[in-house]
C-alpha cells in the first residue's frame, strides 16, 4: 500500500497540483497498469534517500575524530561502545518468551485499553500485538507506552516503543505524570508579547520491577540469574525515586519565555567554559541544523 494523502504533491503524471494532494479512493483500472517497477523508477529517480545522506555524515564525522583532541575522541568512542553494548543487550533479550518474561518482572500486560495524546482520536493500544518486534519490551516497564509509530504522539508514557529511544532493562517500571496535557500543540500560546503561559511540565518515577508468584521455573537460568542479580542491584531503591516534581499550579511555574532566555543563557555558559563542549560544536559544524528560534514551543 502507498498512501500519499497528506504527505504530496504526490509524483503523479497528468495531475495538477491540487488533484496530487487530494485523497482518493483507490481505483484498481488504474492502478493495474503500474508495475513495481514504474514505482521504483519514479521514487528512486526524483529524490535523495535518508541512508545516503546519514552515511556522508558519519564519515565526515569520523574523519573529523581522528584529528580532534584525545578526550573528545575518546568520549565518542565510549559512545560508540554504549550503543554496541545497547544492540547486544536487544539480541539477548529477543531470545526470552514473552510471557514466561512477563511473570518473570511482574507485570501483567493488557490485551487492549484506549488511550490519546493531544488533540487526536484515542486508539486501540494492544500489548500483545504480535507485530512488535521481540526485543521492544519496553511496554513492561512503562506505563501507557502506546507504541504509535510518530513520537511525537506518544507522549504519555515515558518513551515510545523504539528501542533508540528507550532501552528496556526490565529492572524499573517507568511513570510519567503532566501538569498539562502533552500533545497539545500550541506554540503561538507561549510567543505571543508578555505571555505568562508555562510550558507542561513532567515528572518521571521509576520502581524496580518485582518477580511474580508464578516466574518459577518459566525462565530459562541464565536470564533468571540476571533478572536476580539485577534485583539485588536494584535493593537499594526499594522504595522508586522519581525526578523533581512539578509546580502545583501555573502561579508557580515559569513562564515559558523566561525559560528559554535562561535556557540560552546556560547554554552559551557551558560551550564558554567546557573545551570540550566547544570542540564538539567545531566538530559538528558541518551539519547544518535547522532554526531553531521555536525550539520547546511545539509537539512538531
Amino acid at each position: 500500500m502507498m498512501d500519499c494523502a497528506g504527505y504530496g504533491p504526490c509524483s503523479v503524471p497528468g495531475f495538477s497540483q491540487p488533484q496530487m494532494v487530494q485523497y482518493t479512493w483507490y481505483e484498481a483500472s488504474q492502478c493495474e497498469a503500474v508495475t513495481p517497477q514504474v514505482v521504483l523508477d519514479r521514487l528512486c529517480g526524483r529524490m535523495s534517500t535518508d541512508e545516503p545522506l546519514y552515511q556522508a555524515a558519519r564519515t565526515t564525522f569520523d574523519q573529523r575524530v581522528r584529528t580532534a583532541g584525545a578526550p573528545l575522541a575518546s568520549r565518542v568512542k565510549l559512545l560508540n561502545k554504549a550503543g554496541a553494548d545497547l544492540a547486544a543487550h536487544s539480541e539477548a533479550q529477543s531470545a526470552l518468551d514473552q510471557s514466561a518474561l512477563a511473570l518473570s518482572v511482574g507485570v501483567q500486560l493488557s490485551r487492549a485499553y484506549r488511550i490519546r495524546s493531544g488533540g487526536g482520536a484515542a486508539w486501540v493500544v494492544d500489548e500483545l500485538a504480535s507485530w512488535y518486534k521481540p526485543f521492544e519490551r519496553a511496554r513492561m516497564s512503562c506505563v501507557n507506552c502506546s507504541g504509535d509509530v510518530v513520537p511525537e504522539f506518544d507522549l504519555i508514557g515515558c518513551w515510545p516503543l523504539w528501542a533508540q529511544f528507550g532501552p528496556d532493562e526490565l529492572r524499573f517500571r517507568c511513570t510519567r505524570r503532566w501538569t498539562a496535557d502533552p500533545g497539545r500543540n500550541h506554540p503561538q500560546d507561549f510567543l505571543r508579547a508578555g505571555s505568562v503561559e508555562a510550558l507542561p511540565c513532567w515528572q518521571t518515577c521509576w520502581e524496580p520491577l518485582r518477580p511474580g508468584p508464578k516466574a518459577q521455573g518459566r525462565t530459562s537460568p541464565t536470564a533468571q540469574a540476571a533478572l536476580d542479580a539485577a534485583a539485588q542491584q536494584d535493593a537499594r531503591l526499594a522504595g522508586g525515586h522519581c525526578t523533581p516534581t512539578c509546580p502545583s499550579s501555573a502561579v508557580g511555574a515559569m513562564p515559558a519565555l523566561q525559560w528559554r532566555q535562561r535556557w540560552d543563557a546556560q547554554l552559551a555558559a557551558f560551550l564558554k567554559a567546557n573545551t570540550e563542549a566547544r570542540e564538539l560544536v567545531e566538530l559538528t559544524g558541518f551539519i547544518r541544523p535547522l532554526p531553531s528560534s521555536n525550539f520547546m514551543w511545539g509537539v512538531f
